[in-house]
This record gives structure tokens, C-alpha cells and sequence, in this order.
């Protein structure tokens, strides 16, 4: 298998000289979100009691003590950034945690990890940003058998949300790919067990109500908003294309 070279490379040196101007953007982008931000729900989906955790794409990888805390029985990450491992590293000796983690600079296409590895695996908006056909392959590859891998990861057909990211081209790296319904057959391709789940449509067009309500009333509203959704997408599967995040769940 032929893996992107100059995509990882353009990947690596984005994340290992990351702008100022890009994490205020990220960080507007997130007050934008506000309360309607379900992020968290993914770990309904992760149990790492006494499981083999690989962080897929871990940044700086303050998830990992939680993992550990859950009872995870070791922690291992990796990330394309070796500015970001040497944070990951930085943060796991001030908690204490260094003895029960490894993190490494690598390659998701092609990580050099151990087959059938790691009992979970969990990612969060990093396979947009990979060959997602050659990632599929490895993370099945790593994934020990009745594992689970769990990806959060952000939809491309909203046209308010494609609005969005032309208006904010430095807060995104070049090469990155919102997911699409062909990807979520390529996932079906790879994975026989394999299902997905969106949230987050309708908050989409109320988003810019986060600068300006109170934080008590933004999380009155998500909460409508997510009710909202839920019945919209039970009755409506079809327009969860249109939603900004979908989580993937792999076995």
C-alpha cells in the first residue's frame, strides 16, 4: 500500500509550528459551538477498565489519566507532531502517570505498533485528516480480536457549515476532509460491525446564539436542541449527512 508522503509532511510541519492566530480561531470556533458541543458523549461508547488503550492521534494527550482513572491498564499514544509528544510527555510526568504510558511520534497509516495490540481505540478529528482507506486498514490491523475502535469525527454536507470553513481556511490544516457518506461505506468495507451515530444538525444554524445568550440559556437551549435532534434523526436517518459530527464505532 502507497501511503501520502507529502500529505503526512505538510500534516507534521502544520502541527509542529501551529500558529497563534490558529488556535484563536479554533478557540472562536469552539465559543461558536458553546453548549451545543456534544463531544463528550463519545465516552458512553469507550469503557477502558481493564483494557489496552491506544490515544490514535493523541495530541497532547491529557485523555490519557482519565483512561487510566477508568481503569485502562496501559496507555499508549501516538502523533504525527513530535512537538506535541514531547507536551504529552511533559504533562504524563507532572500528573505522575509516566510508568503506565508511551507515547511515540508516528505515522497513522502506518504507526510500527504491534498487531492486534490494543483492546480500544480512540480517536477525536484526526481520520479527516488521513488517507482514511490506509487508516482503516491499520487500525484493523492494531485492534485485538472483539476489540472496539471509536472515532469522533466532523461531517462535510452541512452548507452552512461548508460556508464556515471557507470563511476560516487558517483555522483547518490544508489537506484535512470532513467525512462523507463514502466513508462511512469504506468503514462498512473494512469493519463488518460497524455503525454510526450524528449529532448536532439543527444547533448548526443557531450556533451564532452562543456569543450573545447567557450561559445558563445556551444550555436551555442545547438541551431542547438536542431532544430536537434526536427525533428529527430517528424518524430521518437519511439527514444525519447534514449534521456536524458523526461518531464511528469499529469492531
Amino acid at each position: 500500500m502507497v501511503f501520502p508522503v507529502d500529505t503526512v509532511d505538510r500534516e507534521r510541519m502544520f502541527w509542529d509550528t501551529k500558529s497563534g492566530r490558529f488556535d484563536r480561531l479554533r478557540a472562536l470556533i469552539g465559543r461558536a459551538i458553546g453548549e451545543f458541543n456534544r463531544n463528550e458523549e463519545i465516552v458512553e461508547l469507550c469503557d477502558p477498565a481493564g483494557k489496552r488503550v491506544l490515544m490514535y492521534g493523541c495530541g497532547q494527550a491529557h485523555g490519557a489519566e482519565g483512561f487510566l482513572q477508568a481503569g485502562a491498564t496501559f496507555v499508549t499514544g501516538f502523533d504525527i507532531s513530535a512537538a506535541e509528544i514531547e507536551q504529552a510527555w511533559s504533562f504524563a510526568r507532572e500528573r505522575g502517570i509516566a510508568e503506565r504510558v508511551d507515547f511515540k511520534v508516528a505515522d497513522a497509516h502506518a504507526t510500527g505498533l504491534p498487531d492486534d495490540a490494543f483492546d480500544l481505540i480512540i480517536g477525536t478529528a484526526i481520520l479527516h485528516h488521513l488517507d482514511i482507506d490506509a487508516a482503516l486498514a491499520e487500525l484493523r490491523r492494531l485492534l485485538a480480536p472483539g476489540g472496539r475502535a471509536v472515532f469522533l469525527e466532523p461531517l462535510a454536507e452541512n452548507p452552512l457549515l461548508k460556508v464556515g470553513r471557507s470563511l476560516t481556511p487558517n483555522a483547518r490544516t490544508p489537506d484535512e476532509h470532513p467525512l462523507t457518506v463514502e466513508d462511512w461505506e469504506l468503514c462498512s468495507r473494512h469493519f463488518t460491525k460497524f455503525w454510526h451515530r450524528e449529532a448536532e444538525l439543527t444547533s448548526i444554524p443557531l450556533m451564532p446564539l452562543s456569543f450573545v445568550l447567557p450561559a445558563s440559556l445556551q444550555r436551555s437551549l442545547a438541551g431542547r436542541v438536542r431532544d430536537w435532534d434526536e427525533r428529527i434523526l430517528a424518524r430521518r436517518p437519511d439527514l444525519g449527512r447534514y449534521a456536524r459530527t458523526t461518531t464511528l464505532v469499529l469492531e
